[in-house]
């Protein structure tokens, strides 16, 4: 990401931005909301946020190097709404069909166990509700610095 950083400053007009966006280094969750009411949040069993780490790093590098300056950055969550834990599971399927690294089975199982919990609790309380993907990401508007 160093190596992009780089071009990009090679690349931007002494004007232009470059905007930063990703996920913080840290686990999603997955909340079960009915009604207003928050019936779960639990953490989302993930293999790894070691690139968010170096997304991080690599920023924080290009800013020690004078590369540019960061004049606003700021925290938000970002939300995936489903009905239920199958819907959202089905999403993920889709949304990483081209994603192809190995996948931890212990994780996995993990995942499976929580969609199951996630969907038996719907099912218990007999009414709709959504099931949230939380991910708490950073957005960084870079300027290039001469």
């Amino acid at each position: 990401m160093v190596h992009a950083l780089e071009e990009a400053h090679r690349l931007l007009t002494p004007d232009g931005l470059l905007v930063d966006i990703h996920p913080l280094p840290e686990a999603p969750t997955i909340e079960v909301r009915q009604g207003g009411k928050l019936l779960l949040s639990e953490t989302y069993p993930s293999q790894s946020v070691e690139d968010y780490r170096q997304a991080d790093r690599a920023i924080e590098s290009a800013i020690e190097r004078r590369l540019f300056a960061a004049p606003h950055r700021d925290l938000f969550e970002f939300l995936t709404y489903a009905s239920s834990a199958s819907e959202l599971n089905d999403f993920f399927k889709k949304t990483g069909a081209y994603d192809h690294s190995p996948k931890d089975q212990a994780v996995e199982a993990r995942k499976a166990e929580l969609f199951t919990r996630v969907d038996q609790l719907i099912k218990s309380t007999g009414a709709a509700a959504d099931v949230i993907f939380v991910e708490r990401a950073q957005v960084a508007v870079l300027r290039p610095i001469a």
